[in-house]
């Protein structure tokens, strides 16, 4: 050690004394940066001996390794790995059973579990309806700005939001998609996909050629009736149950302005016409059309709620209205043991198809939404029931 500060303080002088001072070269050696070289510089060099250079042993100087230490495997210096849960398997367990009364195998769910992992953060943008969407992020950064969709307001689809058009654009709007006048009420009306539908419930007190539809039937009178017949929910003085929680729809007045009237199946079928002109209850299959669309716009196992108002569903059980079908839940009028009565308004909103279900003889085809369910319903009912109808436009 002695021998070697002796040959640093020995030569140090020689190699000051051989540097050209027009040159910026003895800066290097300027270490205390007066511009001086001195006892300074010497003491400063001394202090230095001993230290390592390379703390990580890589072989590359500390000074200009990129990472003193080591990279996990995220590619993050020192880093303490992957931290992100990521589902790695799900896996599900059946069994079945062979039901003889109906010949079929019925199968269902034993038990189901997760399998997570931890993955690596990768940020970007999370979201499929962006341009910037990143398949291989797991974390959105916020770089999620440009949105895709239907850029052209000559479609339904148009999205004035939309900064990309991504070929979404289907349906021209319908300019004869317009609001009819019927007994002397006039309908909203809404185009979803090619159809065009009534956006409220229907009203009326009379078919098409102005022929009255009787209504303020007694219980008695409504189970019993085999021609068309009409209903405002809660009127007269049959049984009443009321789930709405923002009106009494016990009260006929406050009902017929917020859920139109109810129908039996027997005025659907008249051939003096339950809607407008140009105007028809749709099929089955009408309905079906509807339901598979919503379900295409990215709504499957929620059309119910996309179809649903916004307000006065029991519970909460309110829906999104995103097409602007604003169905609500006006109830029906049952006929189930000859009671007549009108149950579960604010709870569920039943509406009539003009089909029949298959051979049955008194089977009938409707959809049905809940306050309590996402999807839509389809179950067949008997003709004497009173249930909502919704008109959809004559095909051109």
């Amino acid at each position: 050690m002695t021998r070697l500060l002796l040959a640093v303080f020995l030569l140090l002088p020689a190699v000051l004394l051989a540097q050209d001072t027009t040159t910026c070269s003895q800066l290097a050696i300027d270490l205390d940066g007066d511009l001086q070289l001195g006892a300074g510089d010497i003491l400063m060099l001394l202090g230095g001996y001993g230290t390592n250079l390379d703390v990580d042993g890589d072989m590359i100087p500390d000074c200009q390794d990129d990472c003193v230490g080591a990279y996990d495997t995220c590619g993050v210096c020192n880093g303490p790995g992957p931290q992100v849960l990521a589902i790695d398997t799900i896996i599900i367990t059946y069994d079945s059973i062979y039901a003889d009364a109906i010949d079929e195998w019925l199968i269902f769910e034993l038990e189901r579990d997760t399998l997570l992992h931890l993955v690596c953060e990768n940020l970007g943008c999370t979201d499929l309806a962006y341009l910037e969407y990143n398949a291989e992020a797991n974390t959105d950064d916020g770089s999620c700005a440009t949105l895709l969709g239907c850029a052209d307001s000559a479609y339904i689809e148009y999205n004035p939001a939309a900064g990309v058009d991504n070929g979404s654009c289907t349906f021209l709007i319908d300019s004869n998609c317009v609001s009819p006048t019927m007994d002397g009420y006039i309908y909203d009306v809404v185009q979803i996909a090619d159809q065009c539908w009534f956006a409220e419930n229907l009203r009326t007190t009379a078919y098409v050629d102005g022929t009255f539809i009787p209504g303020g039937l007694t219980a008695e009178e409504w189970v019993s009736a085999t021609s068309g017949a009409t209903a405002v929910y809660g009127e007269g003085s049959s049984p009443c149950n009321n789930y709405s929680p923002e009106i009494n729809s016990c009260d006929e007045a406050q009902s017929l302005a917020e859920y139109g009237r109810l129908y039996n199946w027997y005025a659907v079928d008249d051939a003096r016409g339950l809607c407008p002109s140009g105007w028809h209850v749709p099929t089955d299959g009408e309905w079906t059309e509807l339901e598979d669309y919503i379900t295409s716009q990215g709504f499957p196992g929620t059309e119910g709620t996309a179809l649903k108002s916004t307000s006065g569903w029991f519970n909460n059980g309110n829906g999104t209205n995103d097409f602007g079908f604003s169905a609500p839940p006006g109830g029906y009028r049952r006929e189930v043991n000859d009671v007549g009565d009108f149950s579960n308004a604010g709870g569920s909103g039943f509406w009539w198809s003009s089909s029949q279900q298959g051979s049955c003889a008194n089977c009938y085809w409707y959809r049905a939404l809940g306050s309590g369910y996402s999807d839509i319903y389809r179950n067949s009912s008997d003709p004497r029931n009173g249930a909502s109808v919704r008109c959809l436009k004559d095909a051109e």
